[in-house]
């Protein structure tokens, strides 16, 4: 009877110490420095359509605040070794992740894709569109979808950064494939603000990439000017860190 006290007492102990093993990560981007102003794109294809929807680049996309979107954190692993696990960061991924060539642009800009979701690549748009997918580990891809089509892609392996995604049709359209085989990632979003959830606790580190920018190597965390070779931040997850505000010079984002 009380060795199976014991068991039952060690058996709850383990459950509770893995239940209090997931942290969190928040961060805040913040642009510092005069944002650059959108530039118009060339419409030169359907205009029809495309023409009204005065579209302009946002590859470096800003809020009235300084507020920095489409910031991407992804968690790095050396050649060959495996992320730890996390059960509820795995239950959380949801089947589908969707795209869409929406008002001749790709909607979201940057999509974060597990190896265990399926892509949707849909055209809610009135004209045809065509996806072209530059992968590096991945097959890459070229496929036409019709207006009111969509396509499904799945990718068996990770990628070490976000893959462009284009349209042939519409050269003016751009947009991002980030594919990881661990669910620790996110991207900010209009607020500036990015969020992983359900990250192991222990030091790991993490990726910050911008399209204009790759690699975010340098900016100011805690107040203090800070540089990450490579876009690499080490971080001791302990329960919810919250980074606060990482402000990235206008000149690190703002390369010609």
């Amino acid at each position: 009877m009380i060795r199976h006290v014991v068991t039952l007492l060690v058996v709850a102990a383990v459950a509770s110490s893995a239940f209090a093993a997931d942290g969190s990560l928040k961060a805040t981007f913040k642009l510092t420095g005069t944002a650059p102003t959108p530039a118009k794109l060339k419409i030169d294809k359907d205009p029809e359509f495309c023409g009204p929807k005065m579209l302009v680049d946002e590859s470096i996309k800003v809020g009235a605040s300084g507020e920095l979107q489409n910031v991407v954190m992804y968690m790095y692993l050396a050649a060959g070794k495996k992320a730890p696990e996390s059960a509820a960061a795995t239950a959380a991924l949801a089947k589908e992740v969707k795209v869409d060539n929406q008002g001749c642009r790709y909607e979201p800009r940057v999509t974060l894709l597990h190896t265990s979701q399926t892509l949707i690549i849909g055209n809610p748009d009135p004209i045809g569109h065509n996806s072209k997918g530059d992968t590096f580990a991945n097959p890459a891809f070229n496929e036409l979808i019709p207006a009111g089509g969509s396509t499904k892609k799945t990718f068996a392996k990770t990628e070490t950064r976000p893959m462009p995604l284009a349209c042939n049709i519409h050269p003016w359209m751009s947009g991002w494939i980030l594919i990881r085989d661990n669910p620790y990632f996110g991207s900010s979003n209009d607020k500036g603000e990015l969020t992983i959830k359900n990250i192991p606790e222990g030091k790991h580190t993490f990726v910050i990439w911008q399209e204009k920018a790759g690699f975010v190597t340098k900016g100011k965390l805690a107040g203090k000017d800070t540089e990450w070779k490579l876009g690499r931040i080490e971080i001791d997850v302990k329960g919810d860190v919250d980074l606060g505000e990482i402000s990235v010079p206008v000149d690190v984002i703002n390369k010609k």
